[in-house]
């Protein structure tokens, strides 16, 4: 049974998701420029900075992939969004970050920093 019926629903319900995918950018950015300049060579301090841009290019393109990928495979996301399941494209992104999430902390316990030797080096002073 179909129903024709349409959900009156304001566009501001995003704002929190953007509100929480803003708060994760500004304790993103940061702290990879910082880990970046860290380990990277002096030599490729300049490079380092520019993939950052170039990470944040691949993503955009990545995700409209997946988009385009959920589209032709699933009836997830038709061209009227009251005939298909948003719902599901949500949970598909949950588990995705799930697993991102479990990939880093892998990646943070296996990782060894290369440049330790000088940031104890400069701190060898206050040290108590």
């Amino acid at each position: 049974m179909k129903t024709r019926a349409i959900v009156p629903m304001l566009a501001l319900w995003l704002i929190p998701q953007l509100v929480l995918v803003g708060i994760g950018e500004a304790f993103h950015f940061p702290g990879q420029v910082a880990l970046y300049y860290q380990e990277f060579p002096t030599s490729l301090k300049s490079t380092s900075t520019a993939m950052i841009a170039l990470i944040i290019g691949i993503s955009f393109y990545m995700s409209t992939v997946l988009i385009d990928l959920v589209q032709r495979i699933t009836g997830w996301l038709p061209n009227n969004i009251n005939n298909g399941r948003l719902d599901n494209m949500y949970w598909l992104l949950v588990v995705g970050g799930v697993v991102n999430f479990g990939y880093f902390l892998v990646c943070a316990c296996l990782y060894k920093y290369q440049n330790v030797d000088k940031g104890e080096d400069s701190n060898s002073g206050t040290n108590n």
